[in-house]
C-alpha cells in the first residue's frame, strides 16, 4: 500500500510540476538531473527528459557528466513502475502487452532490461513493473537500468552535440 501511495504521489508531482520546474538552462546540471528524474518517474506520461540530455552540452555543460547525470536520475526513476509491480500485478496485468514482456524478464532479466534502458523507450515502464512484479533484485535492477540509461544518455548526448555543431555547418550558419 505504502509503495502505490508513493508512486501515485510521484506521478501526480510529475503531472503537477512538468509546468512549473525551473528552466533547465538557468540551473545546469541540477536542471538536467531534475528533468531526468521526472521524465523516467511519471509511468506512461511523456515528460522532457530527454530535451535537457540533448541541449546540456550547448549550454556550456560538460557532455559526459550530463550523460552520468541523466542514467542515474532516470535509474532511481524508473524505480517508480518497479514499485507498482511490487506492490501487485493488477496494474498492468490487463494490458495486452504485459504477458510477453513478462515472460521476457523472467528468461532475460537483466538482459532485458539494459538493453530495454539503452533506448528511448516508452514502453520500459511495463518492463519496470514486471520486474516488480518478479521481485527482481532492486540492485540488479538498477545496476542494469544504469547501465542502460548511461548507454542510451551518452548515445543522445554526443549526437546532439556533434549533430547540431554539423547541422549548423551544414546549412552555412557556423
Amino acid at each position: 500500500m505504502l509503495a502505490i501511495t508513493f508512486v501515485i504521489a510521484l506521478i501526480v508531482i510529475a503531472i503537477v510540476l512538468s509546468d512549473k520546474l525551473p528552466d533547465y538552462r538557468s540551473i545546469g546540471y541540477i536542471g538536467v538531473f531534475v528533468l531526468s528524474f521526472v521524465g523516467s518517474a511519471s509511468i506512461f506520461v511523456p515528460v522532457p527528459g530527454i530535451a535537457a540530455v540533448c541541449a546540456g552540452p550547448s549550454l556550456g555543460l560538460f557532455p559526459l557528466w550530463v550523460a552520468l547525470l541523466a542514467s542515474i536520475a532516470e535509474a532511481i526513476g524508473e524505480m517508480s513502475g518497479y514499485l507498482v509491480g511490487f506492490s501487485g500485478r493488477s496494474f498492468a496485468e490487463n494490458n495486452r502487452f504485459y504477458p510477453r514482456v513478462e515472460r521476457w524478464m523472467q528468461q532475460r532479466g537483466w538482459i532485458a532490461l539494459l538493453l530495454a534502458s539503452s533506448i528511448p523507450n516508452p514502453l520500459f515502464d511495463f518492463i519496470g513493473i514486471a520486474a516488480g512484479t518478479l521481485r527482481y533484485p532492486v540492485i540488479l535492477f538498477l545496476a542494469s537500468v544504469w547501465a542502460g540509461k548511461m548507454i542510451k544518455s551518452t548515445s543522445i548526448v554526443y549526437a546532439c552535440f556533434y549533430g547540431i555543431d554539423w547541422a549548423l555547418k551544414f546549412i552555412g550558419l557556423e
